[in-house]
């Protein structure tokens, strides 16, 4: 019996969270490569379980672009070249309507063998008891967890046991874009840490000549949560104690707001979103971004490529923000063609068709494999290969991927109502564009949250 449990507020954060930080939209792609069926690659899941056989299942993906179901079935037809007993049919969906579909699905008891989407969408289903962690652990076996950077794995893994609620296949990642060819005629080394990051923003600031040290998220919108807590929790500065209870008001966090305050001094002034922020870097207008991968493309088109660098904030400890595109095996289908499903998975994680998948959203889409990070393929596109180095250096934020409310392996029950009720952003807007007491707008947003906690 399906438990009716779903709260209001992470669906809320799912049909949010997932679109602010990547610029609203993916980037589309003409990428219909081949995989040459037939070869074996080897470590491929064709040697394994031969008895599987007249098994046929359905991937649920949103993915609905021409181009991308092209690229999908391009890997289903060489999986089920290498796999005969296996038939895989993909259902295609609209982003917007995924959460949509599945709930549908959920609660008719027909989800799909595969369903890939988001860490939150994977969470509501774990939580709605329809997942087989177990079989998306035996995929990610199969290549093995040393294979993925750890944060990408850490934010799907069971609390309690080494499971997971899904497998991921890339994902996008954010912290700050800067110009290398600024800093290096400043001779100034990476925006990494808190110091390197105030001194280029005051070193750039000249807003007489529109150009500013540094641009992020000040409007009040989930873009703004994600962009400060990457320096929050490069401060330590967690969102809840030991015993679940809010802290926004700790000294780690008004230092981190404070950074946040000083910063936006060198930057452009009012409530800036994705637009703005993008706009404003890609423009040429600051030195320095803090923003998604999905800028990538953009600055590809502008032939600025080649000029742009990426850091991750550290005070204390690194702290990037992102998102993985993940796949997970539903427990409503039959134990065959769940194990049918463990052997796709497992496929996915293999070279020729996960380069396949990064290559639809080249620059937004990033590997959470360590080794396809560096290969050679993957960095053959010719979007990466004009970010030289940088391309291959940017996957690395999965290693130290970091959430608000994301403590100890478990996600907090209520960060999903505090994302929805707009409480930081809010609290954030208040302090820096509209010039309000720092003490006084932490104290009535720590009130907020411990409303929100313990209602």
């Amino acid at each position: 019996m399906l438990k009716k449990k779903i709260l209001i507020g992470l669906v809320v954060l799912v049909m949010t969270v997932a679109l602010v930080l990547n610029g609203c939209t993916k980037q589309k792609s003409g990428d219909d490569g081949q995989i040459s069926n037939g070869q074996k690659e080897e470590g491929t899941s064709e040697q394994t379980d031969k008895q599987i056989k007249n098994v046929a299942i359905e991937l649920l993906h949103g993915q609905p672009e021409e181009a991308r179901v092209k690229t999908i079935q391009s890997i289903i037809d060489s999986f089920m070249v290498k796999n005969p007993g296996i038939t895989v049919k993909q259902v295609p969906v609209p982003e917007d309507g995924l959460w949509t579909k599945i709930t549908a699905l959920m609660s008719s008891g027909q989800l799909p063998a595969m369903i890939e989407g988001s860490i939150d969408q994977m969470r509501l289903m774990y939580e709605e008891g329809v997942i087989d962690t177990e079989a998306n652990t035996k995929a990610i076996n199969s290549k093995g967890t040393d294979a993925f950077f750890k944060g990408a794995l850490a934010v799907l893994k069971l609390p309690d046991k080494e499971e997971y609620i899904g497998v991921p296949v890339s994902g996008w990642v954010a912290g700050i874009w800067y110009r290398k060819d600024w800093f290096e005629e400043k001779g100034f080394s990476a925006p990494d840490t808190w110091e390197n990051i105030l001194k280029a923003a005051q070193t750039f600031y000249d807003p007489d000549n529109k150009k500013y040290g540094i641009v992020f998220a000040t409007e009040v919108s989930d873009f703004t949560e994600q962009t400060f807590q990457q320096i929050a929790l490069s401060n330590n500065a967690e969102l809840f104690d030991g015993n679940g209870q809010p802290k926004f008001n700790s000294p780690e966090m008004k230092e981190a707001v404070q950074f946040y305050k000083d910063l936006y001094q060198y930057s452009p002034k009012g409530s800036n979103g994705v637009t703005q922020v993008k706009d404003t870097f890609v423009g040429g207008n600051a030195a320095m971004a803090m923003y998604s991968t999905y800028i990538m493309p953009s600055l590809y088109e502008q032939n600025m490529a080649d000029k742009i660098g990426f850091a991750i904030p550290t005070k204390k400890v690194a702290a990037s923000f992102g998102m993985t595109s993940t796949m997970t095996i539903s427990n409503m289908v039959k134990p065959e063609e769940r194990e049918a499903a463990v052997k796709f998975l497992a496929y996915m994680l293999e070279r020729e068709p996960n380069i396949m998948w990064l290559h639809m959203a080249p620059g937004g889409a990033n590997p959470v494999l360590r080794d396809i990070a560096k290969d050679e393929k993957y960095l053959s596109h010719e979007l990466l290969k004009a970010f030289g180095e940088t391309a291959a250096k940017v996957p690395e934020a999965f290693e130290d991927l970091r959430m608000f409310g994301f403590q100890d392996g478990k996600t907090h029950p209520k960060m999903g109502n505090i994302t929805a009720k707009l409480v930081i952003p809010k609290a954030l807007n208040a302090i820096l564009v509209q010039n309000k007491d720092i003490d006084e707008e932490m104290e009535r947003a720590q009130q907020l949250m411990e409303e929100i906690v313990n209602e």
